[in-house]
């Protein structure tokens, strides 16, 4: 394919936009033994050191991450259906927004109780970071590499590239890359949501700064479930970015070329300027690995499973999981108790089990069953569902809204893999750590 000629994209470099981490810690004997070993000093990493302190401990604290610093790199949007401590963070907050359908049929929904925020990660962590700075208790890790991570008899080691640090709770947002090959062996639907973003400038006023486009399927769908989604900042800036949801990688040349095809196509700009770019990874199913290291090795984020399996939307899901680990700390000081700090009900594990599985069988209907939801349900309910706070009767507005005969077969072949699971029929995540 052929990119359209458009302007030079060149980054615009922004010194508001980076943070960079002293790398001074207080020394420490070598014996030291942290209370908590965070691996992965991200949006789950740095929040759950936020919620910590904010529930008064005072523990001990490394925050391991491979980065030297950090960018603003991310994007994150929620609805507001409950408070975070970012809400005021918020660059952007909108009432309405669309679903675009293949044939370019236009779904608009609008909230009379809800906003959909969106949050710039920089911001985020600066936040983190500030609130952090200063505290003696707390060493930064970052730019190292973790070699490997290993259960001892009363502390968890932790083998970087230069030393090896020891806690007595490690907390990881690393993912094992055998998650979604466990899922497919067990029978539950996996897939991942590979994306690439652009925050692009137009030179004249394209977009609607008033609505967002969640997915739009204007979009090539012969490789899988394809869309582009659409985040106006203003009417001349966006962040726009091509996501797709199948197993496979996909090259950041391809999504710039598909993000340019689809703005020359849909919005008739040929020339535009890329402001930022960022690009993500995130697995989609409701496995839970079998195994578990201990109560000392805690997953969070990502590996923790709080992405909701069929949309991603992670941010508030991570913000209620560290809060409830947090809480879960501060309520009980035993480092041999298990911290199970459940993200939702687990009703929402089985409809998007049904959903995913779904889109597995027939991934060439993902365009109408979202075009369905969105133009089925109304836009509170809808809101609640998608953000684990719906009510029966939210629940049964979509069930009405999707067709019945591909769900009933997707929920009668997911409650085989789903409902052992759900039952702890077989699982081990119950064992006691050596310790």
């Amino acid at each position: 394919m052929i990119s359209p000629p458009r302007m030079p994209q060149t980054a615009i470099s922004d010194s508001r936009d980076s943070i960079l981490v002293p790398r001074h810690r207080t020394p420490r004997p070598s014996t030291t033994t942290y209370d908590h070993v965070i691996l992965g000093a991200g949006c789950a990493g740095l929040s759950l050191a936020w919620h910590l302190r904010s529930l008064g401990d005072r523990g001990s604290m490394a925050l391991v991450d491979r980065r030297p610093g950090y960018a603003n790199d991310r994007t994150w949007c929620y609805w507001d259906v409950e408070p975070t401590p970012f809400d005021d963070l918020a660059t952007h907050a909108w009432t309405r927004w669309a679903v675009v359908d293949e044939r370019g049929n236009w779904i608009e929904s609008q909230s009379t109780r809800y906003r959909y925020r969106r949050l710039r990660s920089i911001d985020v962590y600066r936040r983190i970071l500030d609130r952090l700075a200063g505290d003696d208790a707390i060493d930064p890790y970052l730019g190292a590499s973790i070699r490997a991570t290993t259960l001892e008899a009363e502390t968890v080691a932790v083998d970087l590239a230069q030393e090896t640090i020891r806690g007595v709770r490690a907390y990881t947002s690393a993912r094992r890359p055998a998650a979604l090959a466990e899922a497919a062996r067990s029978g539950e639907a996996a897939m991942v949501q590979h994306f690439l973003g652009q925050t692009v400038r137009t030179e004249h006023s394209v977009f609607d700064p008033a609505c967002p486009i969640l997915m739009d399927f204007r979009v090539d769908q012969s490789d899988g479930p394809h869309f582009v989604y659409v985040l106006p900042l203003s009417d001349r800036e966006a962040l726009v970015e091509n996501t797709y949801l199948f197993p496979d990688p996909v090259s950041a040349s391809r999504h710039r070329e598909e993000i340019a095809s689809y703005l020359d196509r849909c919005f008739d700009v040929e020339r535009y300027e890329v402001i930022e770019e960022e690009a993500g990874r995130i697995p989609m199913t409701t496995h839970r690995p079998n195994t578990a290291p201990g109560a000392r090795i805690v997953p969070i984020g990502l590996a923790g499973g709080a992405a909701r399996p069929s949309s991603g939307y992670a941010f508030v899901r991570i913000q209620r999981q560290c809060r409830r680990i947090a809480e879960q700390i501060a309520g009980n000081r035993s480092t041999r108790a298990r911290l199970d700090a459940p993200i939702a009900d687990r009703k929402y594990d089985f409809f998007d089990a049904v959903f995913l599985r779904a889109l597995l069988d027939r991934p060439s209907r993902a365009p109408d069953l979202f075009a369905r939801m969105f133009d089925g349900v109304d836009a509170d309910p809808l809101v609640r569902f998608l953000s684990d706070r719906s009510t029966l009767t939210d629940d049964l507005r979509m069930v009405a809204a999707l067709p019945k005969v591909p769900f009933l077969i997707a929920a009668s072949r997911s409650t085989r893999a789903w409902l052992p699971r759900c039952l702890g029929i077989g699982s081990t995540n119950d064992e006691m750590d050596p310790s």
